[in-house]
């Protein structure tokens, strides 16, 4: 959520449920753009929130020349003081997070033990060489930066056209963007991962006629698994608003303004994924 029109685009996620107090809005608002100004941020957004059983964890990130490559995460307790996220390499850590049950309890320092899936190896069509599972002692502040960059990946969104992919490889936001017309809007291939891209160039270009190199280059949310149910997507206020909902990641809800270029996405969740998709349908 662009700190540019915050308030405005909270109004726009209420159609979908999701909503801050007044208080909070002043509050995280404000405080944003005290931090986009200490760290001379080009760009300052409101990732969102995931709640804990004593004191939620409010997230933001910056950039500075490049939004995808230069984004900087932060974590707040009380929407105000905002602390630097670490950044998290080890496989393990990403392991661990996605096999933990126990809900954020909202001390970053607390550890906790998981317990790894054991890993074998095959030899001849038989199982053989099993090893004890591992475990890994996780610290809550490495779970919530592994947790924000799994959710980051596989749903945050921005429509086509949004994102510009300059000459020397930095990508920044379009200012010739002028939002999706009434024909594109409620068409998932019009809508793109805020992430680097994963599927090869020539895979990206060949699904559309109309390519263009500078901004196709990041992979569609129509291609993710599981194929048209991984989102949800309605049309609110006369038609003129679209919402995209996240059904792996519940809580993660993007919106965007019909020929508009006004455009963001929030996540109000726990930091659970929905392993029931598939039995949903």
């Amino acid at each position: 959520m662009n700190v540019e029109y915050f308030s405005e685009g909270l109004e726009c996620l209420m159609y979908s449920g999701r909503k801050l107090s007044p208080e909070q809005r002043i509050l995280i608002e404000n405080s944003l753009i005290v931090l986009m100004q200490e760290n001379r941020f080009s760009g300052m957004y409101f990732w969102g929130r995931i709640t804990a059983t004593k004191n939620d964890y409010y997230i933001a990130f910056g950039y500075t020349n490049d939004c995808l490559k230069d984004r900087k995460y932060f974590y707040s307790l009380d929407q105000y003081q905002w602390q630097l996220l670490p950044f998290v390499q080890s496989p393990k850590i990403f392991q661990a997070t996605v096999l933990a049950v126990e809900p954020f309890v909202g001390d970053p320092s607390l550890l906790t033990y998981v317990k790894l899936d054991p890993t074998f190896t095959i030899v001849a069509n038989q199982v053989v060489n099993i090893s004890r599972p591992e475990v890994v002692k996780l610290k809550e502040e490495e779970r919530l930066a592994a947790i924000v960059f799994i959710i980051s990946e596989e749903c945050a969104i921005c429509p086509r056209g949004a994102l510009y992919k300059m000459v020397d490889g930095r990508v920044i936001p379009n200012q010739m963007f002028r939002g999706l017309n009434d024909l594109q809007i409620d068409n998932l291939s019009y809508y793109q991962l805020y992430r680097l891209p994963r599927n090869d160039l020539k895979t990206n270009l060949s699904k559309r006629s109309d390519y263009n190199y500078a901004i196709d280059f990041l992979d569609t949310i129509d291609g993710v698994i599981p194929l048209n149910q991984a989102f949800a997507l309605n049309m609110q206020s006369n038609e003129r608003i679209a919402v995209i909902k996240s059904c792996v990641w519940l809580g993660m809800t993007f919106f965007h303004k019909l020929n508009s270029r006004k455009h963001g996405f929030l996540y109000l969740g726990d930091g659970r994924k929905n392993f029931d998709l598939l039995f949903m349908y």
